[in-house]
Order: C-alpha cells, then sequence, then structure tokens
C-alpha cells in the first residue's frame, strides 16, 4: 500500500521543475513527438467530449498496445497546440540543467495545469539550438542518481535513465516500451494502477499526482524494492504522459531507522540517565536539563531552562573540573552533589556541560565510616588510634611553643566484678556513663578516649610540672565522687590513675603511654582509687614488670613452663576419675612462680594465646603418655582463656592436636571461667557446640562468681559446673553458704548438669558435699597439683587407701563410715603447710611480683 507524503509549498520551484519535465520530454530522441501520442485528426474533428475524470493511484495501464486510452485529445478548456508552438521554451531550458536533479530534491507536491503547460509550449526554439538543448538534457537525465521515467499516452515506458534500469536490475534499454505498471508494480496493486491509469488517461487527474509516496516496486529478477515515487502529469501532444522519479528507500529507511534508534539512545543516555545533565550558555543560563538534573534540583519539568546556574570554573578547556555542592533535595532536605564539568558547544556556540550526581548518601556513609575509624563504638570518645594521632599532633605543638603535656592511663576499679555479677550489659552500661562523664571534662584542646576494656587514656595540654599533674589527676577523681545511674541502678565506681609528663623530656608517645600505665598499676597497688604521677620509684616497677614480660617471652624457647596435675575424685565411690593441668614456670634463679604472678602479664601482653597452645599439645601429649603406659582412662581439663576465644583456629587447634596424639575426644575436658563464658558465647556461638559435636567436654569454672545462671546454661552444652572455693571453704560453718551449694547441686542435677566441687581441703567439708550429693571434687584434701613423675606414686597410694591397705597418712576420709566402704581417704594433710613447694612463693628482691 502507498504512503502518501503531504506536498510541500515550494512556490516558484514548482513551475521551474515542471517546465523541466517537459522539456525533458522534447529532449528525447527515442520518442518523437508523433510517438510520443500526436493529437489524431479524427478525435479532434468529431470534438468527443472528455470523460467524467476519475481518480486512480498510478498512471500505469495494462490495456493492449493498440487501444488508444484518451477519448479526446485536448484538455477541457484549450485548444489544440500546434508542434512548432514547444520550440520557444528550449530557449531557457539549458539555463537549466541542474534542476532536472533539483527536481527530485524539491518533491514538488504540485499538480500540472493544462494551460501552464500549454503556455510553456507556446514558444518556439531554432532548429539546432533544439537539438543542442535536447542532448544536453539527456545528458543530464543520464547522469542523474535517481530514476527517471517517462510514459506514453497508453502508459508505456517511452524512457528510462541509466539510474532507473540500475535501480530495477533491468538491462540497458530493455525498460522501453513496456507497461508501466505490468512491469513495476506488484501483482496486487497492478489491478489498481490499471484503473488509475485510465482515469489518468482521461482528463490527467490521480491521488497521488504531486506527492512522494513510499511503496514496493517489482525488479527484473522478481524480487521487490522499496522506493519513493513522485509522479507529474504532461500534456503533451493533446495526450495526458506521465514524468516519475524513483529513489531506492532502503537506505532512507535504513537512515529513518538509525535516526530513531540514535534519538532512543539519546533518550537513554540523557533523559534516563540518573546522572543530572545541564547545558549552560556561556553566561551560566540552563539551556537543557534532564529528568534527573530536574528531581536533583527539586524543579517542575521544564523548569530549569532559562534559569541562572552560574559560571562553574574549569581548570583547562576540555578538562573535567570535579566538585561538590550543596543541594536542597526533592524532600526539601539539605544535600551533596558531586559536579562535573567541561567546556563544550551547543547549537554552534560555547557551553559548559554540567553532570550533576546525589551523593548524599555517599558523604553520610563516609562520615559515618570515619567515625567508626576514629571512634570507640561503646561510649563514644575517641578511640585508640585517634587518641595516638591527637597526643602526636599535641606533641608537635608542645615543642613548638616550649608548652608541657600530661598522658593520663586510668583503669576502672573491681570492674571484673560489676561484669561477673551484674553481667555484660550492666558493665557495657558503667562504661557508656563513665565516657559520658569524661567527654565534659577536657578543654577543646585536650583529648579523652578509651583505650579499650574498662581502659581509658587522655591528653592534657599545657601541663608542665607535678603539681599541674597532680591538680589534673584531683579533678579526675572529683569527677567519680557522684554515683552512676546506668539502667536506673546507682552504683559508685573509683578509678586508678596513672599520669606520665612531656616537659624536660623529649619522650615518644609509646613511652608517655607506658609510663602512665606503669604510674595507674602503682596507684592501683596502693589500693585505687588514686592517681599516681611517673617517678623514679615507678620506674623501678615499671622496669621489674617489663623484666619479668621478657622473662616469660623466654620461657617457653627454653621450656621453663610446666604442667602440674591436681587430682578430682569421685565422692560416692573415692575412684580418681581425672586430673586439671595447672601452668607453673620455673623461673631461673626465683624458683616456682605461682601462677597469680604471670597469669595476668600473659594475658595483657597476649602471651597467653601462645602459650594456650602450648598446654593443649602438652595435655594431649600427657593423654597419650597414660594410654601407652596402659594408666587408668583419665579425663584431663584444660583451662582455656578468653583471649583464646578470639583466635578463629581454636578448634582446629584442639582437634589436631587430638589426631596427632589419637586421643579420644572425651578424654580431653575444656573448661571455661563462668565470666569468660560471655565472650565465647557472643564472639564464637557455634564454638562451643562445635566442641560438644566433636565429644569434647566442657566444664564452667569459678561457678557462682559470674553472672550466669542455670537456665541460661541449660541452652549450651556445658557438662558439668565448678563450685567456686570461696563457697566451699566456709561450707561447714556457713550456713548460707551450705544452703547456696544445695540450690546449686539441686538446680544443676536438675538440668542434667554435673557438679564439681573446688578447693576441698578438710574431711568435714568432703563429707558435707558428699551427703549433698555433689558429684567430683578436688582440693587440697584429696591431692596437691604434681608433676607428671609423681603421679604414679600418689596413684598407687591412693589406690591402697580406697582398698582399705595401710599406707601413706593416716587420715581417713569420713570418721563416721569405714574407709574400705566410703573409698575415700586423706590424699594431702587437712591443710598445707608453709613449706608446701606449691604453694606461690613470697616475693624477693631477686624475684620482684608485677
Amino acid at each position: 500500500m502507498a504512503e502518501a507524503m503531504p506536498p510541500r509549498d515550494l512556490g516558484p520551484a514548482r513551475s521551474l521543475a515542471q517546465t523541466l519535465l517537459l522539456t525533458l520530454t522534447l529532449a528525447v530522441p527515442c520518442a518523437p513527438a508523433a510517438a510520443l501520442g500526436a493529437a489524431r485528426p479524427d478525435q479532434a474533428a468529431a470534438g468527443e467530449a472528455p470523460r467524467a475524470p476519475t481518480h486512480g493511484t498510478i498512471p500505469t495501464s495494462d490495456q493492449p498496445e493498440d487501444r488508444p486510452l484518451v477519448q479526446s485529445g485536448r484538455p477541457p478548456g484549450t485548444g489544440a497546440a500546434p508542434r512548432a508552438a514547444r520550440s520557444p521554451v528550449l530557449a531557457f531550458v539549458a539555463l537549466l540543467v541542474v534542476g532536472l536533479v533539483l527536481g527530485w530534491r524539491l518533491r514538488s507536491a504540485h499538480r500540472a495545469t493544462p494551460t501552464a503547460l500549454a503556455q510553456a509550449a507556446s514558444a518556439s526554439v531554432p532548429g539546432a539550438a533544439l537539438e543542442a538543448q535536447r542532448g544536453t538534457l539527456r545528458a543530464v537525465a543520464d547522469t542523474a542518481l535517481d530514476g527517471v521515467f517517462l510514459t506514453d499516452d497508453r502508459g508505456r515506458i517511452a524512457y528510462a535513465n541509466p539510474a532507473a534500469e540500475h535501480l530495477l536490475g533491468y538491462p540497458p534499454g530493455t525498460l522501453i516500451g513496456r507497461d508501466a505498471h505490468a512491469t513495476l508494480a506488484p501483482p496486487e496493486m497492478q489491478e489498481r494502477c490499471r484503473r488509475g491509469l485510465e482515469g489518468f488517461a482521461w482528463d490527467g487527474r490521480g491521488e497521488v499526482l504531486g506527492m512522494t509516496i513510499t511503496q514496493t516496486a517489482l525488479r527484473y529478477d522478481g524480487s521487490r524494492v522499496a522506493v519513493e515515487l513522485s509522479i507529474l502529469p504532461l500534456w503533451l501532444d493533446q495526450s495526458w504522459h506521465a514524468i516519475a522519479l524513483m529513489r531506492d528507500h532502503t537506505e532512507r529507511a535504513a537512515m529513518a531507522r538509525d535516526l530513531d534508534e540514535t534519538r532512543q539512545n539519546f533518550h537513554s543516555l540523557i533523559q534516563d540517565n540518573r546522572t543530572g545533565i545541564l547545558i549552560l550558555d556561556a553566561l551560566g543560563s540552563i539551556r537543557f536539563a534532564n529528568r534527573a538534573a530536574e528531581t536533583l534540583l527539586d524543579a517542575a519539568l521544564g523548569g530549569l531552562i532559562g534559569q541562572p546556574f552560574g559560571i562553574p570554573v574549569t581548570q583547562d578547556p576540555g578538562d573535567i573540573s570535579q566538585t561538590e555542592i550543596r543541594i536542597v533535595r526533592h524532600d526539601g532536605s539539605a544535600g551533596v552533589a558531586a559536579m562535573g564539568v567541561t567546556e563544550t558547544r551547543w547549537q554552534g556556540q560555547s557551553a559548559f556541560l554540567v553532570m550533576l550526581h546525589d551523593v548524599t548518601e555517599r558523604k553520610v556513609e563516609e562520615t559515618r565510616i570515619q567515625r567508626l575509624a576514629f571512634e570507640d563504638r561503646l561510649t563514644g570518645l575517641a578511640n585508640r588510634d585517634l587518641f595516638f594521632d591527637r597526643l602526636a599532633h599535641a606533641r608537635t605543638l608542645a615543642i613548638r611553643e616550649h608548652k608541657g603535656l600530661a598522658v593520663l592511663f586510668m583503669d576502672l576499679d573491681h570492674f571484673k566484678e560489676i561484669n561477673d555479677t551484674l553481667g555484660h550489659e550492666m558493665g557495657d552500661a558503667v562504661l557508656r556513663a563513665v565516657g559520658e562523664r569524661l567527654l565534659a571534662l577536657p578543654r577543646t584542646s585536650d583529648t579523652v578516649a578509651r583505650w579499650g576494656g574498662d581502659e581509658f587514656t587522655a591528653v592534657f595540654y599545657d601541663v608542665a610540672d607535678q603539681q599541674g599533674a597532680e591538680r589534673v589527676g584531683r579533678r579526675l577523681l572529683d569527677s567519680f565522687l557522684l554515683p552512676f545511674n546506668p539502667q536506673g541502678r546507682e552504683l559508685y565506681v573509683t578509678p586508678s590513675i596513672g599520669i606520665s609528663l612531656f616537659a624536660t623530656e623529649a619522650l615518644d608517645a609509646d613511652e608517655l603511654v607506658r609510663r602512665a600505665d606503669s604510674a595507674m598499676y602503682e596507684a592501683k597497688r596502693q589500693g585505687g582509687n588514686a592517681f599516681r604521677v611517673f617517678d623514679r620509684d615507678t620506674a623501678q616497677v615499671a622496669e621489674s614488670r617489663l623484666q619479668i614480660e621478657r622473662d616469660l617471652r623466654k620461657a617457653l624457647l627454653h621450656s621453663e613452663l610446666v604442667l602440674h596435675y591436681q587430682p578430682q575424685v569421685a565422692l560416692d565411690s573415692g575412684r580418681c576419675v581425672g586430673f586439671e593441668a595447672l601452668l607453673r614456670w620455673e623461673r631461673p634463679g626465683c624458683g616456682r612462680v605461682g601462677p597469680a604472678d604471670f597469669l595476668p602479664l600473659l594475658e595483657s601482653t597476649g602471651l597467653i594465646v601462645e602459650v594456650g597452645r602450648w598446654v593443649i599439645d602438652q595435655a594431649c601429649r600427657q593423654l597419650r603418655e597414660w594410654s601407652d603406659t596402659r594408666t587408668e582412662p583419665f579425663t584431663l581439663a584444660v583451662n582455656l582463656s578468653p583471649i583464646q576465644s578470639a583466635q578463629g583456629d581454636l578448634f582446629a587447634l584442639v582437634a589436631s592436636a587430638l589426631d596427632l596424639y589419637r586421643v579420644p575426644p572425651w578424654r580431653l575436658v575444656l573448661e571455661i571461667a563462668e565470666g569468660a563464658l560471655f565472650a565465647y558465647t557472643n564472639r564464637a556461638p557455634t564454638l562451643l557446640q562445635r566442641f560438644a559435636d566433636l565429644g569434647v567436654a566442657l566444664h564452667v569454672d569459678d561457678f557462682g562468681t559470674g553472672y550466669s545462671s542455670l537456665p541460661a546454661l541449660r541452652r549450651l552444652p556445658i557438662a558439668a559446673i565448678k563450685i567456686d572455693e570461696r563457697f566451699v571453704r566456709d561450707l561447714v560453718d556457713d550456713a548460707g553458704n551450705a544452703a547456696l551449694v544445695s540450690a546449686i547441686l539441686t538446680l544443676a542435677h536438675g538440668n542434667g548438669k554435673q557438679v564439681i566441687a573446688e578447693g576441698v581441703e578438710t574431711a568435714a567439708a568432703a563429707a558435707a558435699l558428699r551427703g549433698l550429693g555433689c558429684d567430683l571434687a578436688q582440693g587440697y584434701f584429696f591431692g596437691r597439683p604434681m608433676a607428671a613423675q609423681e603421679l604414679p606414686r600418689w596413684l598407687a597410694r591412693h589406690a591402697d587407701r580406697a582398698a582399705g591397705r595401710p599406707g601413706g597418712d593416716d587420715h581417713d576420709a569420713w570418721p563416721d563410715a569405714p574407709a574400705a566402704r566410703s573409698g575415700i581417704l586423706a590424699a594431702a594433710p587437712t591443710s598445707p603447710t608453709p613449706s608446701d613447694p606449691d604453694q606461690p612463693p613470697s616475693t624477693t628482691p631477686e624475684c620482684p611480683a608485677p
């Protein structure tokens, strides 16, 4: 079907195109005037009236060649024009040769009138000039890039230029004489074309005359091609002829598709882009804005056009300059937009291309991340990294301005008891409250930070001497006089404060902190709730503490750390069922050092992780040795530090050691202090369950001193709990302790847990525990911690007494039952003697305690 394009008003150009098309027919040698349908005398004489006009689509016909299509030899309202009258037209055609090419581009939507054509044909040109102009016009038509056709009054092709033949795939000259509609129109359009031709031949009218239409044409090989077709009527030799201009529409359609795709791409890249895009003129006014820019700048659709934006500054022409600007977002909130600017051209003028991207959320996140990087999450104070940064800055400023500064190290007294008795939630609430109070103390030049745990540090600028440091210390102590009210509960908290001065000595930041830390330990040794300024005495204590730390680091390399084993006995049978591994340090030149003197240092220095690895390895090695010597299948309990729970390889370490020494997992027991249980269940919620799935038994140590409850323990894979020795020591004389132990036993057994009593030192305590139904016990009453080589002798002696055979000492376990039946006999004196080698040694000048 044809797609009509509306005619365009080209004014005088239409007459030019018509004249050119008229003169073209005069220049075709193969179509002389007689062959192009000159008026037949019989028709002119008869004076037949023309038919009523009919409208067709294209002036072609499928009528037989010998059947004339024109019933009247003259158009309505005109007389016959003599052939000689055409000659004057050729006088000016030579000046308009290029018009044949321009005629297609003009696409004149014009219907020629017989009067205009007759007037154009009424002039005459001399014969020589006529032939010259015919040759010129023929050359122009032959070299035209668009196809040119001329049909006679019967609808036959009288002329086709080479471009037309190439477009339709016909050999040269083979189109001449063919019916136009039968040759060029597809079968489904031929009938309509034929009827249109009949109407055109009658009155020179048609629906598509003077318009450019798009339709399908038939090629020589039967294929089809989309073409643009313009048809103009020509009154020549008393009949209507047609001139057709044809162009391949395939390329034009492809160009239209490319243009449409370009438009779509522009729409996608510009209008649908989430980045705001603006075009500014040289004065900074907005000439273009996409939807993202309108949304970003909270403007209505099209509301930005013409608005002043300002002239952005670029670094160099053509370079993109990046900056950030503040904006008001569509919800009225303040925001930040990243702006990139580059110089460009817009509609032939200098312009600026501005790219806007809303980075408000990113800036908020960056601020949050920066705050997290330098702010303690719990208290909101500066963290350790920010503290050192501020300390370095203050130190530099103090040197330049010849000022002093004080570094404070503060630790809360007895904070562990708050955690153990009231729980870690209350402990965190206390730390937050302390942080709020400390935050109100310093000046703008000072910094208060949380060092970690319950430790805080501070930098106070312009403190030059001892008196100034003491004023700062008293001020801090006074801030703790009022109680704290975390979670609505009134609590009194006191600090121990150490102060170091940066005045006469050019100390680095690390040394200042170390000195303040040492002074803080001195304040704590004095009972707490005090401050101490670092001096020579403090330095000596600090040096002693550092020496112990250095010796501890060597202890592992030189095998100075050893394990001793304390028996655990079943109270109902007296049978030894296992041991607890306890760490001892054989310090050269000082003898055996008690764990209370070096374990805190192991914890504070982080050496406990390396020592813990060694303990687990040695415990599994000892279990393997007992199996190889066919000793009874005792269990062996090992204490875990809370710091070890933070190590991601703890489970793999235990499993690897069990596998290496081929030890059944049930023989290894891991003991976790009740106060440290929180660290395990929160840092690694699945760690305890993984140990239980492996077959390793889990015990809770020092039960009753922490914040746990049996209902809470019921949800954990705990096999047994150990009652702290403080409750066992006064069990016989203190009815309150007895009631508490009885309650613990009832609840523990009700929840399927075994109970082990620690610190059993007398037969009365052992009997009382047995009467209450306690399962296991350990303590000096049964046996001291012993080296591995001492165990066979103790086991033999214990077996003899359990069987009622004489041996060992004379202490019976039960004054009210035969030894052979009770099976529980004293394996040690009722109380340790002063000369007991397992007792922690007293502090001596040669081996100062930390």
